[in-house]
């Protein structure tokens, strides 16, 4: 049962699905994420949800954590962990100068970045099904999020900028990933995600106004937390070891879709052609890079880390 339960965690088939299931997670998760921001700077935000987080992983997985304390473990968990604050933090200083939906469409880009940013760090080519279903979504996610234009603030530059570290957040997983305790990475990062907010919050946003945790924000935090960092981003962090980058960002992708999908359920905004038109993009890349493995066969786990140590 313990070879079966491990065969089946290390398919390529649950991890895709996986990615999917967090892409949901994130996605949902926007309208919380709004309104912890109207009342939390940017980095007191990432620092309340990412800092608790870490010291519990950190103190449940001790034992893996003081077994892994090797060079390649820490170098690669401080580098992830740094790409995945900067991508969180120019993120979302982006949104405080741009649209939501200019936000969500420019965060995306990430998923046409990430074969390219893995390429350079010797990740094997994209197959020519993947790179046509990450372009059929990218123009999918432009439907879906831009309504009112294209032109570029600094508020657009900084959401790139973020998008970008994402990239370079998830190939270098993809790149060393196989190699390291996942868990003990994953809490690393998260460590260094919160302190890294900290330090950033001191230094620019000031001191932290406790009178702001009510219990409402407590429990948009531990949705935050738990939901959507402990769960959803140490799964992400385990199934972009096992996926093939390119493949990888077209799914993580979807949390774009889901999250304009949610905002329409709870009436938050109107469903029109342009959105149907972006979802039915969205949905076509996928099935692309879907049938396309299926046709030509699925490459092996080893597919997603590159050909040359």
């Amino acid at each position: 049962m313990g070879e079966r339960l491990r065969g089946l965690l290390g398919s390529k088939t649950f991890c895709k699905l996986a990615i999917v299931l967090c892409a949901f997670l994130w996605g949902t998760s926007f309208l919380v994420m709004k309104e912890v921001a109207a009342s939390f700077s940017p980095a007191w935000v990432l620092a309340i949800r990412f800092s608790p987080v870490g010291l519990a992983l950190l103190l449940v997985f001790r034992r893996r954590v003081m077994a892994n304390l090797d060079a390649r473990t820490l170098v690669v968990s401080l580098g992830y962990g740094a790409l995945t604050w900067a991508g969180y933090y120019f993120q979302t200083l982006g949104l405080v100068l741009t649209t939501p939906g200019k936000s969500a469409f420019l965060t995306g880009t990430y998923c046409v970045m990430v074969p390219f940013c893995a390429r350079m760090m010797g990740a094997r080519r994209p197959a020519s099904h993947h790179v046509a279903g990450i372009l059929l979504s990218f123009v999918g996610m432009g439907f879906v999020a831009l309504d009112n234009g294209f032109p570029l603030n600094t508020g657009d530059v900084l959401t790139l900028a973020g998008a970008l570290f994402y990239a370079l957040a998830i190939a270098e997983l993809a790149r060393w990933g196989p190699e390291v305790d996942v868990m003990v990475v994953s809490a690393w990062e998260f460590l260094v995600v919160g302190v890294l907010s900290a330090v950033a919050a001191l230094l620019v946003e000031g001191p932290f106004d406790v009178a702001l945790l009510t219990p409402s924000a407590l429990a948009s935090f531990a949705f935050l937390a738990i939901m959507c960092t402990a769960f959803a981003l140490t799964l992400f962090n385990y199934a972009i070891t096992v996926v093939e980058p390119a493949q990888s960002s077209l799914l993580s992708a979807l949390e774009s879709p889901f999250g304009v999908a949610t905002s329409v359920l709870l009436g938050a905004e109107a469903l029109t052609l342009r959105l149907l038109a972006g979802f039915g993009f969205i949905a076509a890349g996928v099935l692309a890079s879907e049938l396309g493995d299926a046709r030509g066969g699925e490459p092996s786990r080893h597919d997603a880390v590159p050909e040359q140590r």
